[in-house]
């Protein structure tokens, strides 16, 4: 609510908070409010339930003994957030984020009360709860009934009785178990012709159910989309040649040779492709980037590739992935005077082990 005011106007000057936007208002906690000490019955007693100890079930015990507790004031957090809009305007400008100078502090005394309580506790001491809807004495349904109130309070929204929740929840596990039942059954009948040889593209369908109107369609799924070569390609501003011709975004390029310097993979993608390669990228890594001022990048071309990448990513690679999935740039070989071809071949699956 800090971050964008009820009276907060976008880059427009117009309000932020209007049309669908609601702007939720912050609700002091008060002991008189039954909607709000019946949020603090309900949720004790979830909790009362699961650590076995005894519960309170009056609700003016249990309102003299919130409006009784000292409660420390909640502090917000200031934190500076731009819209899209005004991302796409300074894309440059760092999105200023100021944290409460204890939280390092809180974290830390946090870890240390787990590691204290490590091995003090023994799983029997809990109870797991399991949702039931028709026990009114289990204060979840009273719970679900409180916590949206509140919530519907925040945004000026008509609460709920009771009796109402009940219903409404009554009604999503089935709605749940219907959906994966339909799911389940359109999915496992196409399966069953993939396993018996029905695998021409008229042979399978692709489903949209929507159960509550209720609406079935089934239809032909189109034909996965081909890359071909093209006499002008408006991103290259050249021609593109396709290796191969017609390959589909599920195609790879495999590279099972062991660990390669990124000059043995190009060496090898020439000999094999008849490419020269000038970029190499891995996601949103660049590896190699041959046209870098003051030739940057030649100091790796005899360095294996998933040691650089290992240097640059900041997470490792999983122990269990002896591979790397490469992009890769350059040009076709091409007779001298021919006009200059780009490329276009399929993800390379490097296998460095």
């Amino acid at each position: 609510m800090s971050i964008f005011p009820k009276d907060h106007l976008d880059k427009d000057g117009q309000a932020f908070w209007s049309g669908p936007k609601r702007a939720p208002s912050p609700v002091e906690f008060d002991t008189l409010n039954d909607e709000h000490i019946k949020f603090v019955l309900s949720y004790a007693n979830l909790i009362a339930a699961s650590l076995n100890i005894p519960q309170m079930t009056k609700i003016d015990e249990v309102r003299e003994l919130a409006r009784n507790t000292p409660a420390q004031p909640y502090i917000a957090k200031k934190i500076v957030v731009k819209t899209p809009e005004e991302e796409k305007e300074n894309p440059t400008q760092q999105q200023a984020t100021v944290a409460a100078p204890d939280d390092d502090e809180a974290i830390e005394v946090l870890l240390a009360e787990i590691a204290e309580a490590t091995g003090k506790v023994d799983k029997a001491q809990f109870s797991p709860a399991e949702f039931e809807k028709d026990d009114d004495s289990n204060y979840h349904i009273e719970f679900i009934n409180a916590a949206s109130n509140l919530r519907a309070i925040n945004y000026e929204i008509k609460p709920s009785d009771f009796a109402k929740t009940k219903m409404i929840a009554g009604k999503i596990i089935p709605a749940i178990a219907t959906t994966t039942a339909m799911i389940t059954g359109a999915v496992t009948a196409e399966i069953y012709k993939f396993v018996q040889g029905y695998t021409a593209l008229e042979d399978v369908k692709n489903g949209f159910v929507n159960l509550a109107l209720p609406l079935f369609l089934f239809s032909e799924p189109s034909e996965v989309n081909k890359i071909k070569s093209k006499d002008y390609d408006p991103i290259s501003m050249c021609a593109t040649k396709s290796i191969p011709e017609g390959y589909t975004i599920y195609d790879k390029t495999h590279v099972n040779k062991g660990s390669l310097t990124f000059q043995q993979l190009f060496d090898h993608l020439k000999s094999e492709i008849g490419i020269e390669i000038t970029l190499v990228s891995s996601g949103s890594f660049s590896l190699y980037n041959a046209w870098l001022p003051g030739s940057k990048h030649a100091s790796r071309l005899n360095r294996p590739i998933e040691e650089v990448w290992a240097e640059i990513s900041p997470e490792a690679l999983p122990a269990t992935r002896p591979y790397l999935q490469l992009e890769v740039g350059g040009n076709v070989i091409v007779e001298a005077g021919a006009d200059e071809l780009d490329f276009q071949i399929p993800t390379i699956r490097y296998q460095f082990r």
